[in-house]
């Protein structure tokens, strides 16, 4: 005598455990692969602020020194038409055309912070091209008792993407003095 099956198994589908498998292993081989690539992006996200933000301290930086310099030397210095690269910082009588369009920055003094390090190749630790600056003499203002300078300085993260341009007027007051503090 043979045993019959029982009905409920004889009509059970077969594999559909394994093809359900298949599928939830696809769907979580997608969802990784998906957070895989949304981490790479941040990543250079993060990396991009960063070369933004050194940039940016690069030109800042420069915009103090370019004060500080006109606090020391305003009073000797004449302002000079300035057609070229400076090896001094110099006071001028004309405009940058376009601070923001490349080549712009033909004229101008480069700066040299002492913390900074330059490298034509770049780096987290390097900084593209250092910090340049132009200052032009604006003409007194309204009340008479200062000089107005317009402060301009580009600074490079570690490389030649990360550009920041700064600009700033600046009041230098007749008669004041530097405490040294």
């Amino acid at each position: 005598m043979k045993r019959a099956r029982p009905p409920s198994l004889a009509r059970s589908p077969r594999g559909f455990t394994l093809v359900a498998a298949l599928m939830m292993l696809i769907v979580i081989t997608i969802i990784g692969i998906a957070l895989m690539r949304s981490s790479g992006l941040l990543g250079k996200m993060a990396g991009n602020t960063r070369e933004k933000g050194r940039a940016f301290e690069a030109a800042e930086a420069t915009l103090q020194y370019a004060e500080w310099w006109l606090s020391q030397n305003a009073t000797t210095n004449s302002p000079i038409n300035c057609n070229g690269a400076q090896s001094v910082p110099q006071i001028c009588n004309n405009a940058i055309a376009n601070p923001t369009a490349n080549g712009a920055w033909s004229v101008g003094y480069t700066y040299n912070p002492p913390f900074l390090t330059q490298s034509p190749n770049g780096g987290s630790q390097t900084y593209y091209h250092l910090p340049q600056l132009y200052i032009q003499y604006l003409g007194l203002n309204a009340s008479g008792n200062g000089a107005l300078y317009q402060l301009t300085a580009v600074g490079y993260g570690g490389n030649d993407s990360s550009v920041a341009v700064l600009q700033s007027t600046y009041t230098l007051y007749s008669g004041t003095s530097n405490l040294g503090k």
